[in-house]
């Protein structure tokens, strides 16, 4: 693939919320985000239900993930009590 190289005219304070973006979400550099939110869009645009399905899944993930954090906190703290009860004896 031959990569070509374009100009575009982006407000500075967009450019500052990018770059903060930039380092948030790990990307080398402003460069890889704009490309990877370019893709994203062109995907979102050509397959619009597969991106609403990957959006779905995304946030089912997120919901489990956080359902498991829950119970986890939740087992801890249960054997966190028992804990102290047994010193408390």
């Amino acid at each position: 693939m031959k990569d070509t190289i374009i100009s575009i005219r982006i407000p500075s304070s967009l450019v500052t919320e990018l770059k903060e973006l930039t380092e948030k979400k790990h990307f080398l550099d402003l460069s890889e985000l704009i490309r990877t939110v370019i893709r994203e869009k062109c995907d979102e645009h050509l397959e619009p239900y597969k991106h609403e399905v990957r959006q779905m899944r995304d946030t089912l993930e997120e919901s489990l993930q956080t359902h498991k954090e829950s119970k986890d906190k939740e087992k801890l703290v249960t054997e966190l009590q028992k804990i102290i009860e047994e010193l408390k004896k």
